[in-house]
């Protein structure tokens, strides 16, 4: 399996305009109409689990507010459908933008590998093995270093959970993924002693109630393809991030006693209100 510690492309997403329970019509029209288009399914409905780090004070989320994304987190991929299975892959991930570029580092760990990133070891040599196809043992190294310090000098702790159902479209330069029944969690470290994330006992403390589309590509104006869709179903650019919808929901439920709960659900009301329809 390549494991590539770097993505440099154009995202953007969207909101389109059907239900959750349309979903399964949109991915059966979606196959034959991308399918000219050189875009072909990749993977069956896969569980996306993304944990989200902030510190005390939410630094992160306010860079996000105000347009200086820089996102860490821990992501795992479940079949969903399947019986659940222990999480053996854990993606550790930094995210930042300029404009509509999204730069992606990250890097794989077990899950004795990611606790013990966690707790401020040095990346041994089991580490370099699991991340040995696709990355060069010194970048991984200092990929490692660099985001371990990051966590540690920042202290950041795990915070969101968000989970969601994805299904994706992908050419060798583009790429369409959909996610639907979004749902976000408050959490702490103890979310690494669970051993499957995908059906989750515990009552979200939210949901988003929207089907997004995100597309993502290297270079260039919006893919033909993707005007073509626009003219096929409502769709609305929105540039959504999750966590930041996620925290709203915290600030108004677990979180509501942070001395800045009020403040921040306030901006975040405004975020989510910044959105445009395609014309």
């Amino acid at each position: 399996m390549k494991v590539p510690a770097f993505n440099d492309r154009i995202e953007r997403k969207y909101q389109i305009g059907i239900s959750e329970s349309e979903v399964a019509g949109l991915w059966g029209d979606l196959k034959l109409f991308l399918r000219p288009y050189g875009l072909t399914p990749v993977q069956e409905i896969t569980s996306v689990g993304s944990v989200y780090f902030d510190n005390k004070d939410c630094d992160l989320l306010r860079y996000s507010l105000f347009g200086r994304l820089m996102i860490v987190r821990v992501r795992t991929y479940e079949m969903f459908g399947r019986l659940p299975k222990s999480i053996t892959d854990f993606w550790v991930e930094i995210k930042t933008a300029a404009d509509e570029r999204r730069k992606k580092r990250r890097f794989r760990l077990t899950k004795t590998g990611l606790l013990e990133f966690l707790d401020g070891r040095d990346a041994g040599e089991s580490v370099f093995g699991y991340n040995g196809n696709g990355a060069q043992r010194d970048v991984i190294g200092d990929l490692y270093r660099e985001t371990q310090e990051t966590v540690l000098t920042m202290g950041l702790k795990p915070i969101l959970l968000v989970l969601c159902k994805r299904v994706a479209f992908q050419s060798k330069d583009e790429r369409l993924s959909i996610d639907w029944d979004v749902q976000y969690h408050h959490v702490s470290n103890d979310i690494f002693d669970i051993e499957s994330w995908k059906y989750l006992v515990e009552k979200p403390a939210g949901k988003a109630n929207k089907v997004i589309l995100e597309t993502k590509y290297l270079n260039g104006d919006v893919p033909d393809w993707f005007s073509e869709l626009q003219r096929r179903y409502p769709i609305w650019r929105r540039e959504l991030l999750k966590p930041v919808e996620g925290m709203g929901f915290l600030f108004q439920g677990p979180l509501k006693q942070h001395q800045q709960a009020d403040s921040f659900v306030r901006m975040i009301e405004s975020y989510l209100a910044d959105s445009q329809p395609l014309g």
